[in-house]
């Protein structure tokens, strides 16, 4: 446990990223009872003053709460623990601009897709890396405002071997935090299982500019999103990967009905011309397809497709 710390294991927390899942993490964190001093850091100058000079507001079907937390640039003391709660483009440039304070603290990269924890920790190479697999659903709400509407596991460990104290210490205070976590043996078979389903999901739904339950109920969405994750399961299996579930097709039309009225994160990010985690989704597919010889005709189409369509988006706001 870190010197000075507290029953739960850390004294000061610093959550990277002021998106939804990360005043998530920073309003949820703040309200452990006992629990460590959070800081937001935020890389706008401004933002962060505007943040820090109000509460920062959640809505759930639980309740509503709220709590003034600092934002900063950077931390005004060393933290003994850093979430990185940046979308997977931003985490090595977000890991990189922190190395400066980041020390020795341990480091949770909670983003989606393959690789971001190996971006990560080349950027800080004398941190340790836990992965993070998390199935939390929030919508910005306006500025320092977001609506927390699903609260599912969140999966805690390192890729090829099993869990430390450290691994651990973060998941008891997730679970103390109202954010149900455990540890993993090896969280890889978290990592492509959460990879699958997104990858058959969001490009689909953000290509049709769709709701999730509109993937499995319109048969069009439905028959490519179920290609796109069947060739993910191949590829997943030519590289010797266990998944979670029997079948990656299943899994997605039954996470798409289940969140049917989501508008997935690379929707909004389409919409808004900001850029997308295509490259960590069915991107990282084509890659290791290619690796091991499987063909991924829906993978390659919709990764084209989602790049052309941000390119289009990107040049049409400058």
């Amino acid at each position: 446990m870190p010197s000075g710390a507290t029953g739960h294991g850390f004294e000061h927390v610093a959550v990277v990223g002021p998106g939804a899942i990360g005043l998530v993490l920073a309003v949820r964190l703040a309200h452990v009872a006992g629990g460590p001093k959070v800081t937001l850091i935020d890389h706008d100058a401004e933002r962060a003053r505007r943040l820090s000079g109000r509460p920062i507001r959640l809505s759930s079907p639980s309740g509503d709460v709220e709590a003034m937390i600092p934002v900063r640039l950077a931390p005004d003391a060393p933290a003994d623990l850093v979430i990185l709660a940046t979308k997977a483009y931003a985490a090595r440039g977000a890991a990189a601009g922190a190395a400066g304070w980041i020390a020795d603290a341990p480091v949770l990269a909670i983003q989606n897709g393959l690789g971001v924890a190996a971006e990560v920790a080349a950027a800080l190479p004398h941190a340790t890396v836990i992965t993070g697999v998390m199935y939390q659903a929030a919508n910005l709400a306006g500025e320092g405002a977001v609506r927390h509407v699903a609260c599912l596991m969140t999966h805690l460990g390192y890729e090829g071997r099993g869990p430390d104290a450290t691994a651990g210490e973060v998941a008891d205070l997730l679970n103390a935090a109202g954010l149900p976590a455990r540890t993993e043996t090896d969280i890889t078979p978290a990592v492509w299982g959460k990879l699958l389903v997104n990858a058959a999901i969001n490009p689909v739904a953000a290509l049709a500019a769709a709701r999730n339950g509109e993937v499995a109920s319109r048969p069009t969405l439905r028959a490519m999103a179920q290609a796109v994750a069947d060739e993910g399961q191949a590829t997943a299996d030519a590289a010797g990967v266990a998944l979670p579930y029997p079948s990656a097709a299943r899994a997605a039309i039954d996470t798409a009905r289940e969140t049917a009225e989501n508008r997935c994160s690379m929707l909004q990010d389409l919409e808004a011309g900001r850029p997308t985690e295509i490259d960590y989704l069915n991107g990282a597919i084509v890659r290791i397809a290619e690796e091991r010889g499987v063909q991924v005709p829906a993978n390659r189409a919709v990764t084209a497709l989602v790049r052309q369509v941000s390119a289009v988006q990107k040049a049409g706001s400058s």
